[in-house]
Order: structure tokens, then C-alpha cells, then sequence
């Protein structure tokens, strides 16, 4: 059996507007008993798909959003699983700068990361859930990556619309 990854970001596909909740923080309770903050939630409903999805596909998880700055993997391990996604997150991609510009392009950065994991991993079955339109950048990658592989999700305010929406879509993809 050939090895699943979906590499999520999280403000877009699992937290989309939350973030105005006011100064509420939202405690998280690790498997050790220590407590860490989030500022603010993700939406239950969202990562209720996402762990519909790892449970169909048997896919792990590699974090690719930018919390993967602000916490350590232990502490999004535990995020996660407060939010009912138990399938394993295995790893983070690279924090570096690998256009080596004083300011990457947001888009262009996260697509080189990826891409960068699936080649030192050598992993050939995996996509990407994002809000950010990775499509574009994965097609000017070399070597070049199909623009199937990015799921383009961002809750109600764009046009990538609700990960719980694209539940099928991922799986077909996965399994393709």
C-alpha cells in the first residue's frame, strides 16, 4: 500500500472566521496535563472532514501552515486531537526561506516547501489543502507538479469554499 499524505494548512481550511471572537483564548489541554493557548478556534465541523477524509484514505498529516512557526509538532499533535483529528500528524515542513528573498511570495513559498517534503521523502501520493491558490505555483515548479494535487479551501469567505464540502473530492484524489 502506497503511503497517503495530506499536507493541511489550518487558517482557511480548519479556522475561517473565528479569529474575531474577541480576546477569548482557547485552552488546549496536552496528554502530559500541561495547558497551552491558541488565540482563537477551528471550526469542529471542518476537522470533523478532515478526519473523515484520513480515516477513508488512511492518510497522515504533514502541517504546512504557518502555526507550525508558533508551535512546537507535540503541541499541534495536541491541537488536533482536541479537535477530533486523529489521524497522525507526522511532520512539519521546512520553516526556511527557500526562494532566499527578503520577501517571499506567500504562495510560492508554501508550494517550494511541499514540494521540497515530497521529494526528500519520496512520496507520490499526497495533496494539498490550503487557502492560498497553490495550483498556479505548483505549475511552475521544476520538475513540474500537477495542479490537481491542491484542494483550494477557505471557508465561507472566498472561493475555495468548506473543507466539509470537499470531503469527496479530496478521497478521489487521494485515491487516484
Amino acid at each position: 500500500m502506497r503511503r497517503k499524505i495530506i499536507f493541511i494548512d489550518v487558517d482557511g481550511p480548519l479556522a475561517w472566521g473565528t479569529w474575531d471572537l474577541g480576546p477569548q483564548n482557547f485552552n488546549i489541554e496536552c496528554a502530559n496535563s500541561r495547558k497551552f493557548q491558541i488565540p482563537y478556534p477551528w471550526v469542529r465541523e471542518d476537522c470533523e472532514a478532515l478526519q473523515e477524509i484520513c480515516e477513508r484514505t488512511n492518510a497522515d498529516l504533514v502541517v504546512s501552515s504557518d502555526w507550525k512557526q508558533f508551535y512546537s509538532i507535540r503541541q499541534l499533535k495536541d491541537i488536533f486531537v482536541s479537535y477530533g483529528v486523529y489521524a497522525p500528524v507526522i511532520d512539519l515542513t521546512t520553516h526556511l526561506n527557500l526562494t532566499n528573498k527578503m520577501s517571499p511570495q506567500p504562495e510560492k513559498e508554501r508550494a517550494l516547501q511541499i514540494a521540497q517534503w515530497v521529494k526528500v521523502n519520496k512520496v507520490s501520493n499526497w495533496i494539498a489543502i490550503d487557502d492560498m491558490n497553490l495550483s498556479k505555483e505548483f505549475k511552475y515548479l521544476k520538475p513540474r507538479i500537477p495542479m490537481w494535487r491542491h484542494v483550494q479551501v477557505d471557508g465561507d469567505w472566498g472561493h475555495g469554499g468548506r473543507l466539509r464540502d470537499k470531503v469527496e473530492e479530496c478521497i478521489k484524489k487521494l485515491e487516484r
